[in-house]
């Protein structure tokens, strides 16, 4: 006879292959929060923008088209004679020193130097003063006199150069300053 005991015969489960698909092999293992910033679209923005900004910064830079006026050749001689200017001049000394005049008035030292200016500024309103000096006065000379000159009450000085007084044109920037 035959078993006929159902439990003898056990019928073993079907196995499945494992198939790996394309999309399983490209997925990472985890996909957990990444703790990195992804700093590929900050740069492509970044990009961007450096290119809008160097295509639009030349076309907003705007100048200004302007005819400056020439200086008259006589305008140097007119700066002398004129009695609302003050002209200081220093010229260089047969003995070595420098000679100071205020509108061509000689001044024996930088102390008469300042009671002459204080006592010209003192009723002016215009506190301007010219200065021309002598290419072979001392640079340290100029700028004593030019202090002395500030703290007697000048507020703007002016230098006349040897081109704005021989006709010739003035250099760039006017050849007056502060």
């Amino acid at each position: 006879m035959a078993d006929k005991n159902p439990q003898a015969v056990v019928k073993a489960p079907k196995r499945h292959k494992k198939v790996l698909h394309s999309h399983d092999a490209t997925r990472p293992a985890s996909s957990g929060a990444m703790s990195d910033i992804n700093i590929t679209p900050l740069i492509d923005v970044m990009l961007v923008l450096l290119i809008i900004f160097m295509v639009v910064t030349p076309l907003a830079q705007k100048g200004l088209d302007i005819a400056l006026p020439q200086p008259d050749p006589s305008a140097a001689a007119d700066a002398q004679t004129n009695p609302n200017q003050v002209v200081m001049t220093l010229e260089e000394a047969p003995g070595g020193g420098a000679i100071i005049s205020v509108n061509k008035n000689p001044v024996s030292n930088l102390d008469d130097l300042e009671t002459k200016l204080r006592d010209i500024y003192q009723t002016k309103s215009d506190k301007t003063m010219f200065v021309k000096a002598s290419g072979k006065i001392a640079y340290g000379k100029v700028v004593e006199a030019m202090d002395i000159a500030r703290g007697a009450g000048v507020e703007r000085i002016g230098i006349i150069s040897e081109t704005m007084e021989g006709g010739g044109t003035a250099p760039a920037g006017g050849g007056t300053g502060q």
